[in-house]
């Protein structure tokens, strides 16, 4: 059996794979089939076109818009359930998932269960970033992290800073700025930004392209063509901009040009009434949105796992782990130059090849134990 923890796109792209290839799963859901989109702010869009975000085997409708929803997309994965009818259970909270000489044992509020093979499907967005600032148990505002930002609605007339120019950042900086809140964002480092996606042949051979070419003729390549929008005091960020997962759009820059943002640093401490920044220049906020990202939602395994610096599990190019064959881990990384959901059909494929050689190792190497237990069983019935 292969445990799959986990009901987001990359958790149900694997299980379609695995289904088509008679390979026996279970996916184990702790909330409800893609419940991280419920749980996004309201103006959150895929970034990519819809016809590269659907999970194989099933393309999005066709009256979604270029862009779906966020709410667009969780139904169309709920619809993907029902209509391959995967072997998904909701409600089943994993605790803990260690390994075994067999393989997994999983911990979870309805009992153990337990797995030849173990997928870690749970996403990115699980585990808020949320870091320490000096004085911020003093500041008196209010002090949220994205993931529980909704809408302007609760801000309309009051200072925000928004921290971090990621995705996330970007949007909802743009999104209070609309609304009646005086908005200011902090960017510690540079970001790069790039337009939204026009044509499917486009994006298909962005991504083709550089996962094919040195990284050095990628960064030369983006260099030439990456719009610098330094005029606006964004500058481009410190590192290798191959390194870096771009902010797609260009609302950000022209809200920052036009007066609508305010564009400041890093943050040095906060005070109980604001923030001082690193440039020495002290404002006072009402509030504070942390859009300073994710961790991979994997802290349920006990061993079998070792992580970058940036706590991503360590895989080879299908996808397992580097320490132990027999867990995999999907969806919590992906190309910079490749759009995450797009990414999802070829990394499921990717994993279920490499699930597939693992699950039959292992029942080759069981079946003469099984025919040595069998041959023993006929032994002492003859004698008897």
């Amino acid at each position: 059996m292969i445990l799959i923890v986990g009901a987001g796109p990359a958790g149900l792209a694997l299980a379609y794979e695995l289904q088509r290839r008679g390979l026996p799963y279970r996916v184990l859901e702790r909330n409800s089939i893609g419940e991280a989109w419920r749980n996004h702010y309201d103006r959150l869009h895929l970034h990519t076109l819809k016809q590269l975000s659907g999970l194989p085997g099933m393309p999005m409708p066709q009256h979604y818009p270029r862009f779906p929803s966020a709410a667009q997309f969780r139904a169309y994965l709920e619809h993907y359930v029902q209509h391959f009818r995967l072997n998904v259970t909701c409600g089943i909270d994993v605790q803990k998932a260690a390994p075994t000489a067999q393989g997994w044992r999983v911990e979870t509020n309805q009992g153990p269960f337990v797995g030849d093979v173990l997928v870690a499907a749970t996403g990115i967005w699980s585990t808020p970033v949320i870091p320490r600032f000096n004085g911020m148990e003093q500041y008196s505002g209010t002090v949220i992290h994205s993931r529980d930002y909704r809408n302007a609605v609760p801000f309309r007339g009051k200072r925000v800073l928004v921290v971090g120019a990621g995705n996330s950042g970007s949007e909802i900086a743009v999104d209070l700025s609309e609304h009646g809140v005086v908005t200011s964002i902090a960017i510690r480092d540079g970001t790069t930004f790039v337009p939204y996606p026009r044509t499917v042949a486009s994006m298909r051979f962005v991504a083709w392209l550089f996962r094919r070419i040195p990284r050095t003729a990628a960064e030369a390549i983006m260099r030439l063509t990456r719009r610098n929008v330094a005029s606006t005091g964004i500058r481009w960020p410190s590192g290798p901009l191959v390194d870096a997962i771009p902010v797609v759009g260009f609302q950000l820059p022209k809200a920052v040009e036009g007066g609508h943002i305010t564009l400041f640093g890093g943050i040095e401490r906060f005070t109980p009434g604001g923030v001082c920044f690193s440039d020495r220049r002290e404002l006072p906020f009402d509030a504070v949105v942390l859009a300073t990202g994710f961790r991979p939602s994997i802290q349920f395994i006990e061993g079998g796992v070792q992580l970058d610096t940036h706590g991503h599990p360590l895989v080879d190019h299908q996808w397992r782990s580097t320490i132990n064959p027999r867990l995999f881990c999907v969806g919590f990384d992906y190309p910079t130059t490749e759009g995450w959901i797009q990414a999802v059909r070829r990394v499921a494929c990717e994993a279920a090849e490499g699930i597939a050689i693992t699950f039959d190792a292992i029942n080759t190497h069981s079946r003469p134990h099984m025919a040595r237990q069998k041959d023993a069983y006929s032994t002492a019935g003859e004698t008897d």
